[in-house]
Formats: C-alpha cells, structure tokens, sequence
C-alpha cells in the first residue's frame, strides 16, 4: 500500500472467497461436511466489512475493494487483466520441511502465468520501504525488463541496488548462447547499461560463478536484501523458468518476477 502510495497509484484490494459447492461429491454425508458451515451470503457480508476496515485504516486514499467468488486463483488473475494492474501484490507461504518448496496455490499458478509484475511477499520490510534490491541478470550484453522495473522501483524507495551476474562452473559447455568468461567486462557492461538506463542510480555489481538457483538466495541473504528482482520466460502455461521458479521457493523476504514484453506480431 505505501509503495502504491509513494508511486502515486490506485490500489485495489482483493479477496477470492473459494466456491465450496465445486467440491460436491454427490455423497450426501460428505457433501454436508464439505459445504457446512457460513451461509456464502453472510460470509461474503463479513469479509466485505472487513475489507472495509482494512482500507479505512489504509487509507487515505482508500483502496477499491474486491470481493470476488469462484476459484481465487482464477479470480484474481482475471481481475489483474480485467484492470490492466500495473503490478500484481500476493503473500508467499514460509514453509520448511518437507514443504519447504510449496508456495500456496494462489502464489504458485500467478507464478506461471505471464503478466504484469508479480511481487511476492514472504516478509514486510522494515519502515514498509525497500532499501536494498538484488538483481538477477543473466546476459549483460541487453538491457532486459526486469532490470528497468528494478530501476524505476529503486528511483522511487531511494533503495541501494546490486546487480548480480552468476557465470557457469569451470567446465561449462555453451548451449549456443553466448557465455562471457570475463568478470571485470562484465562489471564494466553492467554499470554502462545501467547508467543508460537511470545515470542517477549507483550501483554494485557482484559477478560469481556456480549455479543461480542457490547463488541467488545465498548472496541475497548475505545482503541483507529486501528485495529479489528476477526475469521469467513467457510461457502461457508452465514453468517461468527454472531459476525464477526455484528462486521463489527459497523463503527470501520478498521477489519480484518481471515477463519479457510480449512480441510485436508480424505485419501481414
């Protein structure tokens, strides 16, 4: 709400209230055990009054409410389309153990369609602003979307930005791709692409070599970092890649996922 706030957006607040009668069975007694409890009427009543309370005490300005019926994970990303929402805000479960790669089922099938900005939020940063944001860019040879997000949220939390580059162990073979093998041409590139983009915004570069999947999380820790900004492959369904998709699972603070524009369609 504050970041909406100091970025001057409208804010909308939403709620999914599960549609209970998809889990009729057509077994009486377990249907009764399925669907008891609340009248849908009377709860869609209280969970609006609370909305109400949690925007007042907000506001101002107030957010618009939602108090949406169906699957909520469904729900939820329509409305996102429906709106046209610039960004996406969800919780993200602290799991450990065996379940320790779970995400809940809002956050994970958000996760896996492409859209607006998907901000996961596992912990509130301390005075309710992101001070230090880590970056996850694999090419520094482009200028990529999620970098410019990264940036344009860094202008405005007046936050520390790190840039982090991870090259491939010793031994690696090249897919096709171009791999850069040079840390400090990396480090020079990197701080050219930035200053292209926003001169205004310092930044630290931190080029490793390993695996991003545990690279990421690892440095992110050492940081101390609010926030993880990271890239994700444009699928309509599936995985956003699996850096992006394991890297969500790890229980940082918060990450958000940025898509790559959609391709401009060919003129006929």
């Amino acid at each position: 709400m504050r970041l909406g706030r100091r970025a001057g957006a409208r804010v909308d607040l939403v709620h999914a209230l599960q549609d209970r009668s998809r889990w009729v069975t057509g077994y009486s007694v377990i249907d009764d055990l399925l669907v008891a409890g609340e009248h849908p009427a009377e709860l869609r009543a209280r969970v609006t009054k609370r909305l109400e309370e949690l925007g007042q005490k907000l506001g101002p300005p107030e957010p618009k409410l939602h108090a949406l019926s169906g699957d909520p994970a469904a729900e939820i990303l329509a409305l996102r389309e429906l709106l046209g929402a610039d960004l996406l805000v969800l919780g993200a479960r602290g799991l450990r153990g065996i379940r320790r790669f779970l995400l809940g089922s809002i956050s994970d099938r958000a996760l896996r369609r492409p859209g607006s900005p998907l901000l996961l939020v596992r912990e509130h940063p301390a005075g309710g602003e992101f001070k230090k944001i880590l970056v996850g860019v694999e090419d520094p040879s482009v200028s990529p979307r999620w970098l410019e997000v990264a940036l344009a949220l860094a202008h405005e939390e007046r936050a520390d930005v790190f840039v982090l580059h991870v090259l491939p162990p010793k031994g690696y073979l090249s897919d096709g791709r171009r791999v850069e093998l040079y840390p400090r041409k990396i480090t020079s590139e990197l701080e050219r692409r930035v200053a292209e983009l926003d001169p205004s915004i310092p930044i630290q570069v931190i080029v490793r070599r390993g695996d991003p999947v545990h690279l990421l999380p690892s440095v992110a820790r050492k940081l101390a970092a609010d926030l993880v900004v990271l890239g994700a492959e444009r699928h309509a369904d599936g995985f956003p890649g699996r850096v992006t998709d394991r890297v969500a699972r790890a229980g940082l603070p918060a990450l958000m996922v940025v898509w790559p524009e959609e391709p401009e369609a060919e003129g006929g």
